[in-house]
């Protein structure tokens, strides 16, 4: 097991399936906004909570580390690490992504990325005869107007999706009790990728089609 000093202020802890190093008070420390948490995928299943930490530290400071928990007592070979400022998520993107861990048991390089933490919708269904997409892409204007904190960017589109991305998961969620009712009535349906490995398998086969 690889040394931590652990920060008087933090501990480990097991929370749901996670294994999580994060500060003992959030009122007191309160966590930083979805885009400063990265995703490290392909993580070596034996991988610990405490190699995962040291290998976070090197490229910033850092609020929390969260690894996912698999079936006897190994990981499912990804986690998340949020930072204390974005320079560090840039750092950790270009030092970190497409490399090999030394211990890594697969032969499949690092992936990280920015984090979704549930922040990417793909609206669907749509219909060019109609074209209601003209109409769903009105209503996501006003809604940034009126809300222009709360989304990021389109994340990419092709003839009968929309994909949208938020700062965070109360965002989409303000976003979808807003424009559900409008949506509905040009037929278009919502879906949340409801985590990175989950969109990262969408693009992959995207790609490959």
């Amino acid at each position: 097991m690889a040394d931590l000093l652990v920060d008087m202020n933090y501990a480990i802890m097991t929370i749901n399936s996670q294994i999580v190093y994060k500060p003992t008070s959030q009122r007191d420390d309160p966590e930083p906004d979805n885009d400063r948490e990265v995703y490290v995928g392909n993580l070596p299943q034996h991988y610990t909570i405490e190699k995962f930490v040291n290998f976070a530290k090197k490229c910033g400071s850092i609020y929390s580390v969260r690894l996912l928990k698999g079936s006897g007592g190994l990981n499912k070979g990804f986690g998340y690490i949020m930072y204390r400022n974005l320079a560090a998520v840039d750092i950790a993107i270009e030092t970190y992504n497409g490399t090999f861990l030394t211990e890594s048991d697969t032969n499949k390089p690092l992936i990280v990325q920015k984090s979704l933490r549930n922040t990417i919708m793909m609206i669907y269904g749509l219909s060019q005869r109609n074209n209601n997409k003209y109409y769903i892409r009105t209503e996501i204007n006003y809604f940034v107007i009126n809300h222009p904190s709360l989304l990021l960017k389109f994340e990419c589109e092709d003839d009968t999706k929309l994909f949208i991305s938020f700062k965070s998961l109360k965002a989409a969620q303000i976003f979808k009790k807003k424009l559900k009712d409008a949506f509905n009535m040009y037929g278009a349906k919502m879906y949340y990728f409801n985590d990175t490995e989950n969109w990262v398998s969408y693009k992959l086969k995207t790609n490959e089609n």
